[in-house]
């Protein structure tokens, strides 16, 4: 008896977690425009949508830490929610 459908996802989501597990599932709901604009994006750069994704998060994640001070950068690598940091300026 073959595998059910609910195995085949299975292995085939542990499959793309990558090596060690490297790698987690996102799953999100995003406007049509949004969704081609990643699609472009993606097909400009000759990337993957998976690699556009992490390439703009990190290109951000640089950006917003450039312009942090060192304790704003410990806060943010801490999870400290904004309005935590702007109520206690």
């Amino acid at each position: 008896m073959g595998l059910s459908n609910s195995e085949k996802q299975r292995r085939y989501r542990q499959r793309h977690l990558g090596p060690g597990g490297g790698a987690e599932r996102l799953s999100v709901f995003v406007r049509i425009s949004t969704k081609r604009n990643l699609e472009r994006l993606a097909s400009h750069y000759g990337n993957t949508i998976t690699n556009t994704v992490e390439n703009l998060i990190n290109e951000k994640t640089v950006s917003i830490l450039n312009g942090l001070s060192e304790t704003e950068q410990h806060e943010f690598y801490n999870e400290e929610p904004v309005h935590k940091r702007q109520n206690a300026k």
